[in-house]
């Protein structure tokens, strides 16, 4: 498949290499249900010095929201079966296979998040000059949480989000210093 250009993904690829990046970004869909794309784009949006407010994160969930339950979470639930082993395939049938499941489900993360650059009108925000970019990340990702319907009352998921947020920008004073100015506010 040909993509246009974009620089949220090449964005997204270069940083989900880290390892702690994307141990971060799964741990955070496997207990919460976070959109990997939507907090990869929020921490890129801080790269552009562009803070998001209350009203831009409905839109991005509604972006996304059909790409996840009909294309992205079908199609890793089929790939998390396929390695399992438990349908009766030959072994280069069973791993072409996931090979295409895995291939399909990148095209469709590389769909959603060109879906996503769409989705708020980045020309019409200020960029933010003031703050660094660790501040900028994390209260753009602070306000994604705040929308996840997943979130048990007794969960830290800040905490979870410093990790992120570390393995991004490798500064833990700057990221505890962002946490706990949002958990002041």
């Amino acid at each position: 498949m040909i993509f246009p250009n974009s620089e949220f993904w090449n964005y997204s690829t270069q940083i989900y290499q880290s390892p702690e990046v994307e141990s971060s970004c799964l741990l955070l869909q496997s207990r919460f249900d976070a959109d990997v794309n939507i907090l990869l784009y929020c921490c890129w949006l801080a790269e552009l010095r562009i803070e998001l407010d209350a009203r831009d994160i409905k839109p991005l969930i509604a972006t996304t929201r059909p790409w996840q339950t009909s294309m992205l979470k079908p199609l890793r639930e089929a790939r998390r079966m396929m390695k399992k082993d438990i349908i009766a395939l030959p072994a280069e049938l069973l791993e072409q296979t996931i090979h295409n499941i895995s291939e399909m489900e990148l095209n469709a993360e590389h769909l959603a998040q060109l879906a996503l650059e769409k989705a708020i009108n980045l020309q019409s925000k200020t960029r933010i000059t003031d703050k660094n970019l660790i501040d900028i990340a994390a209260h753009n990702l602070a306000l994604y949480s705040q929308q996840l319907e997943t979130i048990p009352a007794d969960s830290d998921i800040m905490s979870d989000l410093g990790v992120l947020l570390d393995a991004i920008f490798q500064d833990t004073e700057a990221t505890q210093s962002a946490l706990m100015q949002i958990t002041a506010n």
